[in-house]
């Protein structure tokens, strides 16, 4: 048993650090990666990293380029187009749903304190993470379970997205006042103006992603 425990602690924790390297632009859109390459660099079993590369596959933030070769995927514009036509739904439906029935934005206004909270020396991760953490926490206020488990996977790829487009990524202070009025325009209690909002919430972030 204890043998078991320490394999899924060593994979988990090589999977949180390719993924960090790849969400941080260490490893390279295209860039391959190997059992052995991974094995020699971290010091695992090749079977641990199997293992973790199968859970980064999972997770669409590696990819296979044919064959048994795996890359860091590098997304086109279509893929980002593809991302926002399954993302815009669902958190404009979270939206409606929050507004319509009244329910609490608690969550949502606790991580929106915490990006508030960003010193303006914050790196682009801890930016894109507190990003991340406030739409999560929109859509889990929704109160759909399934829409709770299947969000997390677009907002991995979004991360990815971010890795690779984030010229145009604004600050600590213009993101904090951004999803500041987004939350009010929520907290409103008008469904439409909520909704448009977050519509065009959406569609700014897909514009400057695509340009």
């Amino acid at each position: 048993m204890s043998l078991t425990l320490q394999t899924t602690s060593t994979r988990d924790a090589l999977v949180a650090e390719v993924r960090k390297r790849i969400l941080s632009g260490q490893l390279r859109p295209g860039e391959a990666l190997t059992e052995a390459g991974l094995a020699s660099a971290f010091g695992v079993a090749r079977p641990t990293v199997r293992s973790a590369l199968q859970v980064l596959v999972s997770r669409h933030l590696v990819r296979s380029s044919g064959g048994r070769s795996l890359t860091v995927p590098v997304l086109t514009e279509e893929d980002v187009r593809d991302l926002f036509f399954v993302r815009t739904p669902l958190e404009l439906q979270a939206v409606r749903e929050i507004v319509v029935k009244g329910l609490s934005l608690d969550g949502a206004e606790q991580r929106l304190a915490a990006m508030e909270a960003l010193p303006e020396t914050a790196e682009w991760g801890d930016r894109v993470e507190a990003h991340t953490a406030f739409h999560t926490a929109l859509v889990d206020a929704a109160g759909s379970p399934r829409l709770t488990r299947l969000y997390p996977a677009i907002q991995e790829e979004m991360q990815l997205c971010l890795a690779q487009l984030h010229r145009w990524y604004p600050g600590p202070q213009d993101l904090a006042v951004s999803h500041r009025a987004l939350l009010e325009d929520i907290r409103s209690g008008d469904a439409d103006r909520a909704c448009a909002a977050m519509g065009d919430h959406l569609a700014l972030a897909l514009g400057q992603l695509t340009t």
